[in-house]
């Protein structure tokens, strides 16, 4: 039934234009959310490697990440609306991210630093949850010689 009242309609023009704006209406506000959430999450990425290689920078002249160091990265990831309890920061070697700014990495040293928002973005939904979702978190990994005599 409904479908012979669609051929009529398609058929004699009558509507058909509707029709087609009920079938592309949906594509098209799909696309267009695709696209804005898809350059928040690159935006939010390109936030987050950017701060963390400031204070990076800082910690290999520094050999480690100090305390303050620490907590101005903290409070900077923050200011860009990471929620501090979902921010994950590992660094390696352990001597360089203790809470004694007495110990460092020796020149030469190899340190990275990971640090991952471990809270799925937005885009992962408008993907209909395909893939990992931790593919969807907002991190960083970077990796530099300590610079500290």
């Amino acid at each position: 039934m409904l479908l012979k009242r669609i051929k009529s309609s398609l058929s004699e023009n009558k509507g058909a234009s509707i029709l087609g704006f009920i079938v592309v209406a949906p594509f098209l506000v799909w696309f267009f959310l695709y696209l804005v959430l898809g350059g928040s999450f690159f935006l939010d990425k390109n936030d987050m490697i950017t701060i963390v290689n400031s204070k990076f920078d800082s910690a290999l002249v520094e050999g480690q990440f100090t305390m303050d160091l620490k907590q101005e990265l903290v409070d900077e990831l923050e200011a860009e609306g990471f929620d501090q309890s979902d921010l994950v920061i590992e660094v390696t070697p352990a001597e360089c991210f203790d809470n004694d700014n007495g110990t460092y990495a020796p020149r030469g040293t190899e340190i990275e630093i990971v640090v991952y928002h471990k809270k799925v973005h937005p885009f992962y939904y408008i993907n209909f949850g395909i893939g990992n979702e931790e593919r969807f978190y907002i991190g960083t990994k970077i990796t530099g010689m300590s610079e500290k005599w």
